[in-house]
């Protein structure tokens, strides 16, 4: 269950809400003149993961004509 919070609310007690989707894993919905306009959502660093796997995974490889060296030398010569 989501719980709604105004923007006056976040403003006043931003530490404390965020550290409460965290406990709770609960999501928060900010309103905004009585319409939502964002979520707080606590982050599942498993799904996080599993997510970056699942891309990787479903998308296939591309072959590069250059090497990593080359790549390097590259950005030193524009000064990165």
């Amino acid at each position: 269950m989501s719980q709604q919070i105004s923007m006056a609310e976040l403003n006043k007690k931003a530490n404390a809400i965020i550290n409460q989707v965290a406990e709770s894993g609960e999501t928060v919905t900010i309103v905004k003149h009585g319409q939502p306009v964002a979520e707080i959502i606590p982050i599942n660093e498993n799904k996080v993961a599993e997510d970056a796997l699942e891309y990787l995974l479903n998308n296939a490889p591309i072959s590069v004509d250059v090497s990593i060296e080359s790549v390097i030398q590259e950005g030193r010569n524009r000064g990165l």
